[in-house]
């Protein structure tokens, strides 16, 4: 019989398993190693995909902003409403007349304030309008004040709601002193009183904020 010495149960403890234990050892930290590479994937792509939604809030956010900013929410003057956007008989014509804005009764000389913020597109004088000032507010949106007396800005120049921008007159075809005002949406004139969140006056925009529909009637054009 050979003489072996013996081995102790420490010993063949240690020696269980040998290379394929360091195989198994290998593969688990290769597993470990590839789902913690996934977790981080997974991770990564949320994390861009919350900064994109983040960003996309943001950029709308920024949007609904400039739109707010930008609706021809106020009165364009402190005066009474008069003859109203629909059909009304005209006062110089003497007929059944469309009227393709609102009036405000008001002395001449009395100041005209842009409505939301944009960029004056244009200053013109014609037979009808007599002085108009247009400004472009962006999102499809236009407003038109005539028969003014006088101008206070210029094209090109960048407006915000309650700035002045011109006084009321008696020019053009108009039978009193008044402001006919006007808001045009994609190429459409439309009821300037369903932008008008309140009749608040444009003198009263630092206390407020804003401007309400109501009924209206006939003098000028």
């Amino acid at each position: 019989m050979v003489n072996l010495p013996v081995i102790s149960a420490e010993e063949k403890a240690l020696g269980t398993g040998g290379m394929r234990a360091q195989i198994h050892e290998t593969n688990t930290v290769a597993s470990l190693i590839s789902i913690s590479s996934q977790m981080i994937d997974r991770l990564m792509r949320q994390v861009e995909l919350q900064s994109a939604s983040y960003a996309d809030i943001l950029s709308k956010y920024e949007e609904n902003q400039k739109l707010f900013a930008a609706i021809p929410a106020i009165k364009p003057i402190d005066g009474l409403r008069t003859s109203g956007f629909g059909m009304r008989f005209h006062p110089i014509y003497r007929i059944m007349k469309f009227h393709s804005g609102q009036d405000f009764h008001a002395p001449i000389g009395t100041p005209v304030y842009a409505t939301g913020a944009g960029v004056v597109e244009s200053i013109q004088y014609n037979a009808g309008y007599g002085n108009c000032v247009i400004i472009d507010h962006g999102f499809g949106l236009k407003t038109l004040y005539a028969h003014l007396s006088k101008v206070l800005v210029k094209s090109g120049q960048v407006v915000k709601r309650g700035d002045k921008i011109a006084l009321s007159g008696n020019s053009g075809i108009s039978d009193a002193p008044h402001l006919h005002y006007e808001v045009i949406k994609d190429g459409v004139k439309v009821n300037p009183m369903s932008y008008i969140f309140d009749e608040i006056s444009p003198t009263e925009l630092q206390d407020t904020s804003l401007a309400m529909p109501a009924e209206s009637q006939s003098l000028h054009d």
